[in-house]
């Protein structure tokens, strides 16, 4: 995790939680999201209703008990002993972004201060093992800007380790050791299968305690923080600084998520990136250490309700801007358009739009559908590669 990390927000609400530092600093970020959250009124009905009263009742709104007695809860006992092999804890030894911009580089003797060493800071986060060979899914922050990465197992064996691979927008990392032996990895799961209400357990190192288990369920999924690909898992299972980077497991022992970040106030809320994101990108983590995504050159927001498309069957998402040298613009898309689809994917929401673009291959050619004026209309455009994030805030400056 950072040193200093930058807020992307005023309000400071969101912390990343990886980091167990040996120097003081902010360890919290600032972002801002929304999400829209139900509550379901609690009742009760007769004991004497059949099941077809019941469920009539519940068409309208009443939701009648589950019949048959409760369900014991289960012991984590068995599972946690058999996945905490898979779970590593991982130091870090990074540059302090306070110190000398030529640290690390050839002048540093020159304008460091005589006689005081280079500053660096030490920090921990979680990871989890996903092939026999070595290679160790990890978040972003956990390993960004790092000098120096160690992997400890459960046994106590310690390995140098190298980033092979990250992607700060999604706030994934592959690392690699050259283990002595096979290692135990996990099996990565079905996070689009997970269900609100499912029980996870989380394996970590939170605050340097390694191999700690915590458990609780999925309190929802979708969830946006900040990012344009943002779809987390939330869960009540504990999550602390140094839990950044480990796995979140459903009872089958499969790997649904990877903890990502809390609400520093708040207790029981944290945020998972879905397993099946990861399984997306690992590919060209391993092989290219970067990911690769197309680009469209457009600003959406959610479509408001009042001019949501009838029949089309999606939301669609509401074009406020187009770079006038992006692919949309060259392709015909204006501001005000509706955007329903993309290679015959439906777009059911504007947070989900860049998730489906980012997966075209720059270079090839999708069938755009939009709403213009009250008809529907089909766009070919040529995806192209997505610019670096400095190239698209210098262009449009």
């Amino acid at each position: 995790m950072r040193a200093t990390l930058a807020s992307f927000a005023a309000l400071s609400l969101f912390a990343l939680t990886a980091c167990q530092r040996g120097s003081s600093g902010g360890d919290a970020v600032s972002v801002s999201g929304s999400g829209r959250d139900a509550t379901v009124p609690q009742s009760s009905t007769g004991t004497n209703q059949s099941p077809a009263t019941d469920q009539q009742a519940g068409a309208r709104g009443t939701i009648p008990p589950t019949p048959g007695p409760a369900v014991a809860l289960p012991s984590f006992a068995d599972l946690a002993e058999r996945l905490e092999p898979a779970v590593v804890n991982i130091q870090v030894v990074m540059v302090d972004p306070n110190s000398s911009p030529y640290e690390g580089t050839p002048w540093e003797y020159f304008f460091r201060r005589p006689g005081r060493p280079p500053r660096a800071i030490q920090a921990a986060g979680s990871g989890f093992v996903i092939s026999p060979d070595g290679f160790i899914l990890t978040n972003n922050h956990v390993v960004e800007n790092a000098r120096s990465v160690k992997v400890t197992t459960n046994t106590g064996e310690e390995f140098p380790a190298k980033v092979r691979g990250r992607d700060p927008l999604t706030d994934l990392a592959v690392v690699k050791v050259e283990p002595k032996k096979q290692f135990a990895a996990a099996t990565m799961g079905d996070s689009d299968a997970a269900r609100v209400g499912d029980w996870v357990i989380a394996i970590g190192n939170p605050f340097g305690l390694e191999g700690t288990v915590t458990a609780g369920i999925i309190s929802a999924k979708g969830r946006v923080i900040a990012g344009p690909y943002d779809d987390f898992l939330q869960t009540d299972a504990a999550i602390n600084p140094g839990n950044s980077g480990g796995p979140l497991f459903g009872l089958r022992g499969e790997v649904v998520g990877i903890n990502t970040a809390i609400i520093a106030q708040a207790q029981g809320v944290g945020f998972a990136i879905p397993i099946n994101l990861a399984k997306e990108l690992l590919p060209q983590l391993k092989g290219e250490g970067r990911i690769t995504r197309g680009w469209l050159g457009v600003v959406v927001r959610p479509t408001p309700p009042e001019m949501v498309p009838a029949g089309t069957g999606a939301k669609g998402a509401l074009v406020v801007a187009v770079d006038p040298d992006g692919p949309a613009a060259k392709a015909g898309v204006r501001a005000g358009d509706i955007l329903v689809a993309i290679q015959g994917r439906p777009i059911d929401d504007s947070n989900r739009l860049p998730r489906l673009v980012a997966s075209l291959k720059p270079g090839s050619t999708a069938e755009l559908k939009i709403l213009r004026d009250g008809q529907v209309k089909t766009l070919a455009v040529t995806v192209e590669k997505m610019p670096d994030p400095e190239r698209l805030v210098a262009r449009h400056r």
